[in-house]
């Protein structure tokens, strides 16, 4: 687990050194890491400057560098004011983090007070972490960061966020197996994952979605996008309407097992299947298999659903919710599945030997 922001709305004075002049702002708020500065003209991101605060009359100074900027417009969004996002560069001079570490403990408003937005970061990169970290700190997120795709589900299982943001090469634990790792948590299934990538193709994009991802976002990207997405998934999660009950392989699990699972649970909801660009929808009432459909439209539910107990492969996910509509079956689940058997037993004793 690496260090998470805690962050303080504080007004400091704040001197801004480039390129051979100075300017004198204002800060928004501050985290150990960096600081938000009020800019009518946000600097460019990648801006190397140095900033100074004496916030005990001792001047203390850091380079620092524009992860971040808000115009006038981005800004009024997002409820704040326009300035840019800067994170230190802590290989040099520890002196004004120190300070921020020394003015966040002795002021009781920190994140977890100011915000109830919680969201894991999770990149190898720990540039890419400082800079998201300050970023969504800035932007009232309460931040935990991860090196690593263990280091991530640990994270989530201890701050239950509103949102996790992963790279989809993380080591130990890629993001896809997080995604994986966290549809066994019941805790976890629920909570919205983004993945971050370098892939381009349609067929990239399809299996991170096929895993339970919620978002994909391609590098290179702008920290205000990773803002306004990860805003918007954190509202999806708060949302009291459909929610994910469960996710995860089939070959892991297997089909029978997983009906098996959701008619002893009574579940209501519908059950999503992917394979390859096939889709199936299997809609439960209580634990009670009521109606399949699947994207080729062959045949009734139940020849629908003998076609899909087939799927040894794919990707699962139960959501609750959604389940209105004419009931079509009337067996119970052990019935079909028993009669599946049957089917699959006569079709191998036909084919030629």
């Amino acid at each position: 687990m690496r260090r998470r922001a805690a962050r303080i709305v504080l007004n400091l004075t704040v001197e801004v050194s480039i390129a051979g002049r100075t300017m004198h702002v204002v800060s928004q708020d501050v985290t150990p890491f960096g600081m938000f500065l009020r800019m009518d003209a946000p600097l460019a991101v990648g801006t190397r400057v140095v900033l100074g605060i004496a916030p005990d009359g001792r001047r203390v100074t850091c380079q620092a560098t524009v992860v971040h900027a808000l115009d006038l417009a981005d800004a009024e969004a997002l409820g704040r004011k326009p300035g840019v996002g800067v994170a230190l560069e802590l290989d040099g001079d520890g002196g004004l983090h120190a300070a921020l570490v020394t003015l966040i403990e002795q002021n009781p408003q920190v994140a977890a007070t100011t915000t109830d937005l919680r969201v894991v970061v999770a990149d190898a990169s720990t540039r890419l972490l400082e800079r998201l970290s300050t970023a969504l700190g800035n932007a009232g997120f309460q931040v935990a960061v991860a090196s690593t795709g263990v280091e991530a589900l640990g994270a989530a299982l201890r701050l239950h966020p509103d949102v996790v943001i992963a790279a989809r090469d993380l080591p130990v634990l890629d993001g896809l197996a997080l995604l994986d790792e966290m549809g066994r948590h019941p805790e976890l299934a629920s909570v919205p994952v983004m993945i971050v990538g370098d892939s381009s193709t349609d067929l990239g994009r399809l299996e991170v979605f096929q895993r339970g991802a919620m978002d994909f976002v391609h590098k290179p990207f702008t920290a205000l996008e990773i803002i306004l997405r990860a805003r918007r998934l954190a509202r999806l999660s708060r949302h009291d309407g459909d929610r994910v009950l469960v996710r995860g392989a089939v070959g892991q699990l297997g089909l029978p097992s997983l009906l098996t699972m959701i008619e002893q649970e009574r579940k209501t909801g519908v059950l999503t299947l992917t394979r390859s660009d096939q889709l199936a929808w299997l809609t439960f009432v209580d634990g009670r298999l009521v109606r399949v459909r699947a994207s080729d439209h062959r045949g009734d539910s139940r020849a629908t659903l003998m076609r899909v107990l087939d799927w040894t492969d794919g990707y699962f996910e139960l959501a609750a919710g959604g389940a209105e509509g004419e009931v079509e079956l009337e067996e119970s689940i052990t019935h079909l599945l028993l009669e599946h058997a049957r089917v699959s037993d006569e079709r191998s004793r036909s084919k030629p030997s």
